[in-house]
């Protein structure tokens, strides 16, 4: 096992239970929500500020309910578990002890999961909870959410220009 592995499973106990794979090269680009959300232009983060991408008229901050706002501006809606739903895109979204998120993760069609960890790779991850747990990993899971398939708009489309800061 090379050493990049065995860093991933240190972090993330469960992996190595459940079974993973690489699917990129790390990239510092986007990270984890950006990735969930479709993009990989780009950070996404709670807030609206430079260098930075939060959708317009999503609630801002680190709270759960902040993430969920921002989910809901790409058309998802809360549900209940992962079990695949062939005409529905997934995410699952993540909290940490004190209820800030901390982390979100999608679902392929295969059913399936991936996620982006931080600057490291995107990977793919049987369940949700392979990525969960005591620090440092991403919390627990919080919710999942849903959006029909086939959307007529990705969410380069569907998202209003990044925030500049004045003067």
């Amino acid at each position: 096992m090379t050493d990049q592995l065995q860093h991933l499973e240190r972090l993330f106990p469960a992996l190595a239970a459940t079974g993973y794979s690489l699917q990129s090269e790390q990239s510092g680009v986007y990270n984890c929500i950006a990735y969930a959300a479709g993009d990989e232009t780009r950070k996404w983060e709670g807030y609206r500020e430079a260098g930075y991408y939060w959708p317009e008229g999503a609630k801002e901050g680190h709270t759960l309910e902040a993430l969920i706002s921002a989910f809901e501006h790409l058309e998802y809606s809360i549900c209940e578990g992962d079990a695949l739903e062939t005409e529905y895109e997934k995410v699952v979204l993540y909290v940490d002890e004190g209820g800030l998120w901390t982390h979100a993760a999608k679902q392929r069609e295969d059913g399936q999961w991936v996620s982006k960890l931080g600057n490291l790779e995107d990977i793919m991850h049987r369940t949700p909870q392979a990525v969960s747990g005591p620090d440092p990993a991403y919390g627990q899971v919080a919710c999942f959410m849903k959006r029909r398939r086939g959307r007529a708009t990705d969410v380069q489309e569907a998202t209003p220009r990044e925030h500049q800061p004045s003067g």
